[in-house]
């Protein structure tokens, strides 16, 4: 789980790189790697799209193990509460940013066919990608609780196992 937990971060952090890159490459018109701006804003969105489907795939296991341990009596059924809360905060920040960086990519086109004005596709990404980066704090704040309730957990069972009989 920790394995995955920094991926995530490291992805995030790729993440980050990759749209101010793209955002920067829309406003100056510069090829970045012989790709234009369409050509790597479409990497940057599947990239990005990858990176967040990762994070809330480890909110859910994560949850889905912290409850399963809890059931084993590993610790207080307020933690799970908790996991509930944060996923609850998350969720749909994160799935609103995904939708909105989605239509931000497909306005791409728009403005590519002349059907939508670029300082339009350009307004959204820059909302777009400082939702992102608030979402990067929820996201940051999420694992930090993560981390947290697991260690609970392991106090617990590392208590219950030490007062095992031999």
């Amino acid at each position: 789980m920790w394995g995955l937990m920094i991926f995530s971060y490291l992805c995030i952090a790729i993440s980050i790189v990759l749209l101010a890159l793209t955002g920067l490459q829309g406003y100056l018109q510069f090829h970045l790697i012989q790709a234009n701006h369409p050509a790597f804003a479409l990497f940057t969105a599947i990239f990005y799209m990858f990176t967040e489907t990762l994070v809330m795939f480890y909110f859910i296991g994560s949850g889905t193990a912290i409850k399963k341990s809890i059931k084993m009596g590993g610790g207080d059924p307020a933690l799970y509460e908790k996991v509930k809360k944060t996923k609850m905060i998350l969720f749909p920040h994160l799935t609103m940013n995904m939708i909105f960086i989605g239509i931000v990519f497909i306005l791409g086109g728009a403005v590519q066919t002349g059907s939508v004005a670029g300082w339009i596709h350009g307004l959204l990404f820059d909302l777009a990608f400082i939702h992102f980066l608030y979402v990067t704090i929820l996201q940051h704040r999420g694992f930090k609780e993560n981390v947290e309730i697991i260690g609970e957990i392991a106090i617990v069972e590392e208590t219950a196992t030490d007062n095992s009989p031999a």
